[in-house]
């Protein structure tokens, strides 16, 4: 297995991990806003530290922002108009619904977002390296992967799914993260490192942005702002720190 191709199956072990955690144990929701909120803020800064200076090197300032914009405005139109596509950054929202509206109107919606969102995660893994970033993307993902899954499979329990079946739905819907590494290895072998494909990782870039802001926002909003603030700049402290 090459060497990315290994990060990417750390990252599927990580949100399978998450979902068997949640299968056997609740977390508090100060828990699991501090874990989220950390995974955010490396999310967050994978984007600023990594991807958008290695995109200004290559590109004007014009084109990296309205590339990062076109990906946060993708993530956002989804969460907006067609389901939450991070379940884990959309944790509040969640709480406040019933057991049945979670069955009856948005598991077959979440399903299609989260589908897109751990296939353009496991693209950016097979992306990274080529574009001098590997290591922090992966780490990033692999961080944020884990509550993803635990929050996937709680809210699969709690829309009336017995627990293991749950589980087995969650890691069945993150296994698109390898599809999405599949793709990315085609695309490099086939076409090598173009800057369309660079293009793409900056997209998904602005793609982390609305992921890592939507939830600082969401759980600041709902609680106290201090410990979501502070897993978030812990979280990007992080991947700034990794080389």
């Amino acid at each position: 297995m090459t060497e990315t191709g290994l990060e990417n199956f750390m990252t599927f072990l990580s949100a399978a991990a998450g979902a068997g955690l949640a299968m056997r144990f609740r977390f508090t929701h100060r828990q699991l806003c501090a874990l989220i909120s950390f995974a955010s803020g490396s999310l967050f800064g994978a984007a600023a530290f990594h991807i958008t200076p290695h995109a200004l090197e290559h590109f004007s300032l014009w084109a990296t922002a309205l590339t990062l914009f076109s990906g946060y405005a993708l993530f956002y139109l989804i969460s907006r108009y067609v389901s939450h596509i991070c379940p884990a950054c959309s944790a509040s929202h969640f709480e406040e619904h019933e057991k049945e509206q979670h069955r009856d109107t948005s598991l077959l919606l979440l399903a299609g977002a989260l589908t897109l969102h751990s296939m353009l995660d496991g693209l950016t893994v097979a992306f990274g390296h080529h574009h001098g970033g590997g290591s922090q993307i992966s780490l990033t993902i692999l961080i944020h992967k884990f509550p993803e899954g635990f929050a996937l499979c709680a809210l699969l329990i709690k829309a009336g799914f017995a627990a293991p079946r749950a589980a087995a739905l969650a890691v069945f819907l993150e296994s698109s993260t390898l599809a999405g590494w599949a793709l990315g290895t085609f695309l490099l072998q086939r076409f090598g490192w173009t800057s369309t494909l660079d293009l793409i990782l900056i997209h998904t870039g602005g793609g982390f942005i609305f992921l890592a802001l939507h939830a600082l926002l969401n759980e600041a909003r709902k609680h106290s702002p201090v410990l979501p603030l502070i897993s978030f700049a812990a979280g990007a402290a992080l991947i700034l720190l990794v080389h």
